[in-house]
């Protein structure tokens, strides 16, 4: 059964992220479940982390769930 591309979120906090590579891989891993084993990409945005242009990007072209 073919699927379509993989799952891109990107998560936009107000509050800094301590750990965003825990919480990111985590996030990934329920959305992947609940989508039935889909690869899903999760991107944190937070006030404490440095943007990139991938942010720019996700920002620009992505849609507000």
């Amino acid at each position: 059964m073919a699927h379509g591309g993989d799952i891109d979120l990107m998560l936009e906090l107000a509050e800094p992220v301590d750990n965003p590579a825990l919480m990111a891989a985590q996030l990934s891993a329920k959305v992947s479940r609940a989508m039935h084993g889909r690869k899903v990409d999760v991107l944190i945005s937070a006030a404490n982390l440095m943007r990139l242009p991938i942010h720019d990007l996700a920002f620009k072209e992505g849609r507000l769930l």
